[in-house]
C-alpha cells in the first residue's frame, strides 16, 4: 500500500482525550519547571523594598543570593534535562511510555513539595540538587509525548490533536507567572508555589494512570471504528512491533533534515527561555513593578501565545489540506513566523526604553512563538512517526542547552541588573541565534517520512517509503 488509507473519521474519540490527557501533562510539567522564574524574585527581594518588607512582616525566608548564584539556579534544570533527554528517549523505545511519562511527572512533583524544607535547611545548595533531579525526571516528558501520539494522531489531524498539547506549555507558563506572583505577594510567601505545583503533579498521574494509555490496544474505551480509523490513517508509517535493534542510528545522525529540526529547537529554546527566565527580573529592576504586577505582566505574553495557538494551528491545517501549501512548506512558513519574527521583536526590545511599549513588544515575541508548533515542534512526526519519540529525545538534548546558556550568558552580561545598554547585548544576542537557526531550518528542513523510518522492513517497503511524501488527506 502505497498512500495513506482513508477511513472515515469517527468523530471525537479517544485519542482526542489522550490529547487532553497530554496536554494536562505539559500544562502541569510546566508549572514545577517554570515556578523558579517567579519564586527566585521573592526569595531574593531588593533590600528595604516592598517586598522585602512585606516578606519580612510575614516571616516569609528570604536569602541574599548574588547574580551567578541565581543563574546557575536557573541553569540547573536544564543540566539535569540535557543529560536525561537522549537516555529518556531511548527507554521510550524499550519500556512501556504511559508508565515511564507517570514516574516522571510523580518524581518532578515530589520533588518540588519537598523544596522549600530543604532549601530552609540546606540553602542554595539543596535547590540546585532538587532542580538538576527535576531536570532528569522531566527529560521524559516530550519524548514519551511524541512517542505516544506517533501512535495515536491520524496525519491530517496531527497538528491540531499535536499542536493542542503543545500549548500547554504556554498555558502552564502562564499560570505559573500569574499565580506565582500573586501566591509570592501574599501572605502565604513562594513556598506555597512549590506545594500547589507538586499536588497538581501528583493529581494528573492519577488520572493519567487510570484513562491513558500508550498504544491503541491497550486503551480499555477505545470502539473498534476508531481503533481502525487511526491505524488506516497510519498504514506504511507506523510500525506497532517496532524493536530498539532495529533503531537506524547512522541513518538519523547523518540525516540534515533531522538536523535542521534540531538546530530549529535549539534557537527556539534559546530565545523561549531567555525571556521566560530573565524577563521577571528585568521587569523588576528596570521597569520598577513590584512583584505582584511582576506575574501578571509576565504572564500576559503566554496567555496571547496559548490564543492564538488554535487558529494559527488549524490555518496551518487548513492550507495543507487544501493543497495550498504542501507539508514542508507549511513547516517552513511557521517556523518563520515564530523565529524571524523572535528576531525583529528582540532586535526592538534591545533600542526602546517606554515601559508599555517594552512590554507591547515583550507580548508580540512571545505570543508568534507559538507558530513553532506548526513548525519544527512537530517535525519529528513528519520525518519518522516510528521514532518520533527518539527524535525529540535528540532534539530536546541539544535544546536544553539554550535553557543552559541563556540564564549563564546573561550572568554573565548584566553586572548591573538596572543597566538598559547590557540588557540591550542580551536581546540583541538573542536575536542572532534565532535568525541563524531558521535559516538552516529553511535550507535543510523536510517534512517528508525518511527512507529510515522502516529500515527494518523489507526492501519492496523501503523504496515505496523513499518515494513517499506524506502530505495531508482531505
Amino acid at each position: 500500500m502505497n498512500s495513506i488509507q482513508k477511513v472515515d473519521s469517527p468523530g471525537i474519540g479517544c485519542r482526542h482525550l489522550q490529547s487532553l490527557l497530554l496536554f494536562l501533562c505539559v500544562v502541569s510539567g510546566y508549572l514545577i519547571r517554570v515556578n523558579l522564574s517567579v519564586t527566585i524574585v521573592a526569595m531574593n527581594p531588593v533590600i528595604n523594598s516592598t517586598d522585602y518588607l512585606r516578606e519580612l512582616a510575614d516571616h516569609v525566608p528570604i536569602f541574599g543570593w548574588t547574580n551567578s548564584t541565581r543563574s546557575v539556579l536557573l541553569s540547573t534544570f536544564f543540566v539535569g534535562y540535557l543529560l536525561s533527554n537522549f537516555p529518556a528517549s531511548v527507554l521510550g523505545c524499550r519500556f512501556n511510555n504511559k508508565t515511564l511519562l507517570a514516574y516522571s511527572m510523580a518524581v518532578s512533583s515530589v520533588l518540588a513539595i519537598v523544596s522549600p524544607q530543604l532549601v530552609y535547611a540546606y540553602g542554595a545548595t539543596a535547590l540546585v540538587a532538587v532542580r538538576f533531579a527535576q531536570g532528569l525526571s522531566s527529560a521524559f516528558m516530550f519524548p514519551m509525548v511524541h512517542g505516544i501520539m506517533s501512535k495515536w494522531a491520524p496525519p491530517h489531524e496531527r497538528g491540531q490533536l499535536v499542536g493542542f498539547i503543545a500549548s500547554g506549555i504556554q498555558l502552564g507558563t502562564m499560570i505559573t507567572l500569574a499565580v506565582s506572583g500573586a501566591l509570592c505577594g501574599s501572605s502565604l510567601g513562594w513556598p506555597s508555589v512549590y506545594y500547589l505545583s507538586g499536588g497538581i503533579g501528583l493529581l494528573w498521574t492519577v488520572v493519567w494512570l487510570l484513562l491513558g494509555a500508550g498504544t491503541l490496544s491497550t486503551h480499555r474505551f477505545i470502539s473498534q471504528a476508531e481503533k481502525d480509523y487511526i491505524r488506516g490513517s497510519l498504514a506504511n508509517t507506523v510500525d506497532h512491533d517496532i524493536r530498539l535493534s532495529d533503531t537506524p542510528w547512522k541513518a538519523i545522525f547523518t540525516s540534515l533534515p533531522v538536523w535542521a529540526t534540531t538546530l530549529a529547537h535549539v534557537g527556539h529554546n534559546w530565545g523561549f527561555w531567555l525571556l521566560l527566565t530573565e524577563m521577571p527580573t528585568f521587569i523588576h529592576t528596570v521597569l520598577k513593578c513590584d512583584i505582584k504586577e511582576d506575574g501578571m505582566l509576565s504572564s500576559l505574553p503566554y496567555l496571547a501565545m496559548f490564543l492564538l495557538q488554535i487558529p494559527v494551528t488549524f490555518t496551518a491545517d487548513f492550507l495543507n489540506k487544501r493543497k495550498i501549501t504542501t507539508l514542508t512548506m507549511s513547516r517552513k512558513i511557521w517556523n518563520t513566523v515564530s523565529m524571524w519574527g523572535g528576531t525583529v521583536g528582540l532586535i526592538v526590545l534591545g533600542f526602546i526604553e517606554d515601559t508599555h511599549l517594552t512590554i507591547i513588544v515583550y507580548v508580540f515575541i512571545v505570543a508568534i512563538g507559538c507558530s513553532s508548533n506548526a513548525g519544527f515542534n512537530i517535525n519529528h512526526m513528519d520525518l519518522s512517526p516510528n521514532y518520533a519519540g527518539l527524535l525529540m529525545g535528540i532534539t530536546n538534548t541539544a535544546a536544553a542547552s539554550g535553557g543552559i546558556i541563556a540564564p549563564l550568558f546573561v550572568g554573565l552580561v548584566v553586572d548591573d541588573q538596572t543597566s538598559v545598554a547590557e540588557w540591550r547585548i542580551v536581546f540583541i544576542s538573542g536575536a542572532i541565534v534565532l535568525f541563524v537557526c531558521n535559516l538552516f531550518f529553511i535550507i535543510f528542513g523536510s517534512a517528508k517520512t525518511q527512507p529510515w523510518n522502516s529500515m527494518h522492513k523489507n526492501d519492496d517497503l523501503k523504496m515505496d517509503n523513499t518515494k513517499q511524501d506524506i502530505e495531508i488527506v482531505g
